[in-house]
This record gives C-alpha cells, structure tokens and sequence, in this order.
C-alpha cells in the first residue's frame, strides 16, 4: 500500500525536494517562515495518506472488526506525529529568526521576476548598561561578534542612563551569537528595511518607502497592496480578482511589465550621450505602441530610493512628466501625417527633399491635423509623487507656453498613434499579483484599459506604411527619427533657454512592438558647450542605430 502511495505521490515530492535544493539552500522569502509551509504539507499528506488508506481497505477487504482497528491505528499515528510537530515548532519559535518575526512587505518584481524593491528583516542591538556587571568582558564579547573595537564599544558602554543602539543591520548569525551570550540588558530588536538592488536604474517609477509607507511612485501608489493585511479590488482596479472579494491576507508580490535589462542598458546609453554632450536632464521610455504597456522608464539625473532624502526626487520625476519640451521636435512627423492623410489611397508622398515646404500645407491644416491627432493629448501624471523638496514645476511655466510644450510621456504616446494604425493607447505597467495566502497569481484585467481608435482603420494602415517607408526615418534595423531644436519658455517671469534632443526608435520596422523615445535637455541655448557640434543630427541617429539590436 505504501510504495503504491509513493509511486502515485513522488513526481510532487521530488518537485519540492529539486527546488528546494537547486542552489545548494533551503530559501524562505522574507517575512515567510518556512517551517509553517511544513507543517501543512505534512498535515496534507498525512490526510492523503488516511483516504487513501481508508479506500483500499473497504474496497478490496472485507469490513471487519480488524479493519476499525487497523483504521484506528493510523487515526493514533498522525495524532502523535502532529504532536512532534507542534513541539518541533515550539522550539523553532524559540529561535530569534521565528520570534517576533513580523510579515514584511510585499516584493516588486520586473516582468521576469527579477527583484526591483524587497523588504529584509535587519537587526538592531540596543542596550542597557546601567544592567551590566563586567562592561569590560560584555564589550570584549561584543566586539568579537560585531568585529568592532573593543575599546570603542567600552566608552559607548560608559553612559549608564537610558538605552543606546550600539549597532545596527545586524545579521541573524550575529544576533544568534548575541543571545547566546545570555547578557542582561542586551536586547536585538528586528527592522525592516527596504532595500532596491539597482538603486537609480528605475527609481522614480517605483518610488520610495519610509516608516512602513509608500511615500511615492509605484510604492505609493500599490501601498494598499504591499504592506500585510486584505485589500479590495478598489486598491487595484487593474487586476482581476476572480471572483474574490477581498486578497492578501498575508502579503501579496506585485509583478511589473518593466524588463530590468532594458532598463539598465537605456539608463547606461542615455547617461553615456548626456555626459558627452554636456546636457543637464534626459528621459527615455521604451513602449510596446499597440497596447500601451511600460517597458522602462528612465530618468535623469536619477533618484536613488535608498537614500531618498539625499536625492531630488521631484526633478527627476519632472524629467518625464513637465511639459518642458518644445513640440516643433515633432513637427516633421506632423507634417508627413498630414500629407499622407490629405492625398488619401491613391497618391504616395513625395520625400521631404523634393516636395515644396511643408508639402504646401498651411499652419492651420497642420494645426487641424494636430488637434484631430490628438498628439498633445494631456497625459495624466499616473505616478504619485512625494512632496518634499521644492524646485520648477509644471505649473511654474506660463500658460501661453504651457500649450506649446509637452512632456516625454505626451509625446511617446502621440507617436504611437501614428505608427500602430491609429489607436489611442494608455499606460501601464502591471502585469499582476501573487497572493500567498491563495498561492495563486492574478492577472491583469485589460478591460480596464481600452484603445481608442483615432483613425479608421484603412487611414491608420496606410498612416503607418508611409511613416514607417520614409527614406529619412528608417534603417535597416528598424525605424529612426531624430530631431533637434532650440525653444525659449517664460517660467515665473523669466525667459528660459534650452537646446533639446528628441530620438525615436522603433522595431521591426514593418510593424513596431517597442518604441523607445529619447529625449536629452541641455538647459542652455547657444554658444553650446565647447565639445558639442551645433545640430548634431549625425550623432544621434548614430545613437538610435547602437539602440536597435537592443531594442
């Protein structure tokens, strides 16, 4: 009967028994203790093993007083294993790894479950030293377990009022070897930190944490979700619930459309050109255009999360979402559109080089195309952020002004309209939830995000062909567009200067599924700084062309 149950069961346990070995350690996720996980799997089985028993016995033997006695039998040994069990996790809640150990918050994942933001639990020491006898041995002690000086320990132990922390982000090893001194007046006490593993690289988008909040960015904005304890679909309208009126129970994970290897290299690429250009900010967005969906978002300069209160949060967040760039960079895709729209079906666009300016359109067709395009289309700015520090925002800028300038995110979403057969597309970057308490992921809902079709379909086919086609917007590697321009604002009175670069890309050519926009700011008009040629078109599609095959 056992080796049937085994044969039947062992496909699951050696499932368990390879992941839980792969890497050479047993790995509990912060906040999730492995014994509990344990405890259920033996109970379950414990269980399985009773029915499936219990069937055997009544379908192929006889029903007899022996088989209640057998049955009562197997009723006893789960009953004293269970007992073993409960005192197997008394004794590891003993342990200062089980004791008081607090449910973290949830983890933030990319969309190939690399870890962008994860919480640890930290220990910090605090002591008492009124409560010491031998201060000289206890910091003797100390100073072997912390790797400090001993004599550095023994002056901080001189103060005998209150408690001090003489340490922190302590290690559980250290902790363990702390308690099993047995001092009086030593206490570690468990902190959570949160911690970002690529520190700017896609810090604004996710935003900071402090005392247990999400302050900004996608920590804000999910904090519902994050932080322990139920939440309703109304925290996070975007996932379907399956029929579940309330989830996380525990803790719940949330997974982004954000891919981190992107992301880095379009933060490495960005940077490289803004240092050697002498420019002062620059965002770049990569997009799928056909859904909307957020594949990264750079920033710069950039905002470490780690150390939030040292870094300007608000100017890098203004980097993607302040209308501060001049919209004649697109200008020559407006024109094109236009052109293409007005011939319809039966005539080709001539190129730019041989056409009369601006394919003879006048300023109020190409102001009826912009409007009926709808590329200034005000982007709802979908990241919360903190309000710290101080500086020029959007609202600083003249209304006048305001209407002739437009943020990357404005822009990036107003081309893809044009390059995926005119649809209007919204953002975001959730892909789900995994909730442990279920241990079920729950997927994105993508009713709650509609495209809105702009131009028929016929119109937005033959908008894409000819764009896509143009002699000085393509390559071999995918489509290019460069473009740069000199504009002047009024921001609280004043007149500001600023030289701006705008790049496209977009891949595979015929039918785009990522578009990334570039754009760079150099904060200044001309003379430019001494290294950077006037109008350097060449360098910057020599950019888009290093971006393709990484795209």
């Amino acid at each position: 009967m056992m080796e049937r149950f085994k044969r039947l069961f062992r496909p699951f346990f050696d499932k368990k028994k390879k992941s839980a070995s792969a890497s050479g350690y047993s790995y509990t996720l912060p906040g999730r203790p492995l014994e509990k996980s344990r405890k259920g799997l033996c109970f379950v089985s414990l269980i399985v093993l009773l029915v499936v028993t219990l069937g055997w016995m009544m379908f192929f033997q006889p029903f007899s007083l022996q088989s209640l006695q057998d049955i009562a039998g197997l009723v006893k040994r789960p009953a004293g294993m269970s007992k073993a069990i409960d005192q197997k996790e008394l004794v590891s809640e003993s342990s200062p790894e089980q004791r008081d150990r607090p449910i973290l918050r949830g983890t933030i994942y990319d969309r190939n479950m690399e870890e962008m933001s994860v919480s640890y639990r930290l220990f910090s020491l605090l002591v008492q030293p009124a409560e010491l006898s031998n201060r000289d041995l206890v910091a003797e002690q100390l100073a072997l377990i912390l790797g400090a000086e001993k004599q550095g320990i023994l002056q901080r132990l001189q103060h005998t009022d209150g408690i001090i922390e003489l340490a922190d982000n302590l290690e559980i090893r250290q902790v363990e070897e702390v308690e099993e001194l047995h001092l009086p007046g030593i206490h570690c006490q468990p902190v959570e930190v949160r911690y970002y593993p690529d520190h700017a690289v896609a810090g604004q988008l996710l935003g900071f944490v402090s005392g247990n909040a999400g302050l900004s960015g996608v920590e804000a904005l999910y904090d519902a979700v994050l932080e322990p304890g139920e939440f309703r679909q109304v925290n996070i309208p975007a996932v379907n619930f399956s029929g579940h009126n309330a989830l996380g129970k525990t803790v719940a994970d949330i997974v982004l459309t954000i891919d981190m290897a992107l992301q880095r290299q379009l933060d490495h690429a960005l940077e490289e050109y803004r240092k050697r250009k002498g420019a002062s900010a620059g965002s770049a967005i990569a997009i799928d255009p056909n859904s909307g969906r957020i594949l990264a978002m750079v920033s710069q300069p950039g905002f470490d999360p780690n150390y939030f209160w040292q870094t300007d949060e608000q100017k890098a967040h203004r980097a993607l979402f302040a209308p501060h760039y001049d919209k004649e960079l697109l200008r020559p895709l407006l024109i094109q559109a236009a052109a293409t729209l007005e011939l319809g079906m039966d005539r080709r666009v001539l190129p730019v080089t041989v056409s009369v300016p601006d394919y003879g359109l006048s300023e109020d067709v190409l102001q009826e195309y912009w409007l009926g395009l709808d590329l200034g289309r005000p982007m709802p700015d979908f990241l919360p952020v903190s309000s710290g520090k101080g500086g020029t925002s959007s609202e600083d800028i003249d209304t006048a002004d305001r209407a002739e300038l437009l943020s990357p995110v404005q822009m990036i979403y107003g081309v893809a309209t044009l390059l995926n057969s005119g649809q209007r597309v919204a953002p975001w970057f959730l892909n789900g939830l995994y909730d442990y308490t279920e241990e079920h992921f729950f997927l994105r809902d993508f009713t709650v995000s509609p495209r809105e079709r702009i131009l028929s379909p016929v119109q937005g086919i033959r908008l894409r062909r000819e764009m896509l086609d143009d002699s000085l917007s393509s390559d071999e590697g995918g489509f290019l567009f460069a473009d740069i321009d000199s504009t002047v604002s009024q921001q609280n009175g004043l007149s500001v200067h600023h030289i701006q670069d705008l790049l496209l890309a977009a891949v595979p050519r015929e039918q785009p599924d990522v578009l990334l926009l570039l754009t760079v700011d150099y904060g200044t008009l001309a003379p430019y700084p001494p290294e950077v040629e006037s109008r350097d078109l060449d360098g910057l599609r020599g950019l888009g062309r290093k971006l393709l095959p990484i795209l």
